[in-house]
């Protein structure tokens, strides 16, 4: 019976260090999201102010209409991009916690309890 609980003892450990590493990521993780959306808001306004510009200075309806697509063109492709670093960041940080969490759920189940249930 001592066996299981030190057993569940080193999981709960374990699974405590698990948490920790996570965290510390987590928070990189974060900075990286916040300062590639910090990046892509600050280009957005940019390239929408400069928008504006040109559309104000227009001479035709043919002019305004390019004008607009290209602006359209361009927003749509820096959204695409910054949405798949997006999720690059977040699958990257998923491996990383499934891949500690596995390991340390192996390390328990191959041996706490196998041996609690030969007890």
């Amino acid at each position: 019976m001592s066996d299981y609980f030190e057993t569940m003892q080193k999981f709960g450990k374990e699974r405590f260090d698990a948490v920790a590493a996570a965290s510390a990521s987590l928070a990189k993780e974060f900075e990286a999201v916040a300062e590639d959306s910090q990046n892509y808001s600050k280009k957005s306004f940019q390239d929408t102010q400069a928008y504006v510009q040109k559309l104000m200075s227009v001479k035709s309806l043919d002019e305004a209409v390019e004008t607009h697509s290209d602006f359209v063109r361009l927003a749509r492709r820096d959204f695409i991009d910054h949405a798949n670093k997006l999720g690059d960041i977040y699958f990257n940080f998923a491996k990383k916690v499934l891949k500690q969490g596995d390991g340390a759920v192996a390390r328990i189940s191959g041996e706490g309890f196998a041996k609690s249930k030969a007890a």
